[in-house]
């Protein structure tokens, strides 16, 4: 059950009151976005401001949220906003070469934001991909190139990378990976990531692991 006491409540109306309207109309849209696709990043430029606009009024944000049944983390370090289901609800339930894509997408920025300045956005190119992706062995065949374009557009969507150049499935199109991707896969070391992948290596026998569930909000 979702308890918010009255003096929390009262300072949400007052902070809401004292909105121009023009703010009121930023904040249902917000509100509205971090719903859809999760996650608020500092380092995507598409969502600059709007994350500026969430720290300014982050209680408020909060508060609400919290009314709907759902909390709201920040990480001030990595420049991240995220919302979660207090009731794991919306879950988004991956395909087995969505989840592999994606673990080897984080492996990769695992590697890479050893090598940068943390201030840095990680770049990678599809090829990288592709070569993780045959140099670990986990399936018998190449990526297949249709699981591959919609994986990206898939975490396009939730704000975890962003294409910077045409066809996704070009082996040189550049990928922006953001921080979200920290958040997305949470594991204590890059260790965890390889253990992952490792268990959805095909079976002797020829079988495969089955999907997973991975958490959308």
């Amino acid at each position: 059950m979702i308890s918010v006491e009255p003096t929390q409540t009262a300072a949400l109306i007052k902070h809401w009151d004292g909105l121009a309207p023009r703010e009121r109309e930023e904040f249902t849209r917000i509100v509205n976005k971090l719903l859809a696709f999760t996650f608020v990043a500092r380092k995507n430029d598409e969502d600059r401001r709007d994350y500026y606009f969430l720290e300014r009024h982050e209680d408020l944000f909060r508060g609400y949220l919290k009314l709907a049944g759902w909390t709201m983390a920040a990480d001030k370090s990595h420049g991240v906003y995220q919302v979660i289901n207090d009731f794991a609800y919306n879950r988004l339930r991956l395909k087995l070469e969505e989840s592999i894509i994606l673990l080897i997408i984080r492996l990769c920025y695992e590697e890479k934001r050893r090598e940068i300045n943390l201030t840095e956005n990680i770049m990678l190119r599809v090829r990288e991909i592709q070569e993780k992706y045959a140099a670990l062995g986990i399936r018998k065949r190449p990526i297949d190139k249709k699981s591959l374009r919609e994986t990206l557009a898939l975490l396009k969507r939730f704000g975890i990378l962003r294409p910077l150049d045409g066809e996704t499935i070009d082996p040189e199109c550049r990928l922006e990976i953001f921080p979200t991707i920290l958040f997305a896969v949470r594991v204590e070391d890059i260790r965890d990531i390889h253990e992952k992948l490792d268990s959805y290596r095909e079976r002797p026998d020829g079988g495969a692991p089955a999907a997973e569930e991975a958490e959308e909000q």
